[in-house]
């Protein structure tokens, strides 16, 4: 399996789906966990909004990616801006696995991202917008790990 391809399957079923919760670790982050095969990725984060994160993909035991992130909804309703944001996680692609599609939208809701490099080496920004007013921004960046 490919590193864009594990990033799918991890994200869909961690951040990207309605059903998995994090776990509260011990040092007041929670965080996302995922295995398969010789892959283990972690989605460890602090707060809740503004909110602070990491990812890491680990082969046979050693890190070999990871993406560094901040964000916040900017609306009244976080909870709403957080409850899309989980829907366009789930529809995450192949091409740029690291935050959701380049544009998702239902109903008023609208997802943009945009990022430049690829995934050995990127940083982008994404945003919600909710009836034409943006309610949530996103930073981040990151790429492959040496030894």
């Amino acid at each position: 399996m490919e590193l864009e391809e594990f990033l799918v399957k991890a994200k869909k079923s961690t951040t990207g789906s309605e059903e998995t919760e994090p776990v509260q670790l011990d040092d007041g982050s929670k965080e996302y966990r995922f295995e398969i095969e010789d892959y283990v990725y972690r989605d460890r984060f602090f707060g809740g909004n503004p909110f602070v994160g990491e990812e890491v993909v680990y082969w046979k035991g050693d890190p070999i990616w990871s993406m560094n992130y901040y964000g916040k909804a900017t609306s009244g309703t976080p909870d709403e801006v957080f409850k899309f944001l989980v829907k366009v996680l789930g529809a995450v692609e192949k091409k740029k696995p690291y935050r959701g599609p380049e544009r998702f939208s239902d109903g008023l809701w609208e997802y943009r991202f945009m990022s430049r490099g690829n995934v050995y080496s990127f940083w982008g920004e994404e945003e919600i917008m909710y009836n034409g007013i943006k309610v949530h921004w996103l930073r981040f960046h990151g790429g492959e790990i040496g030894e």
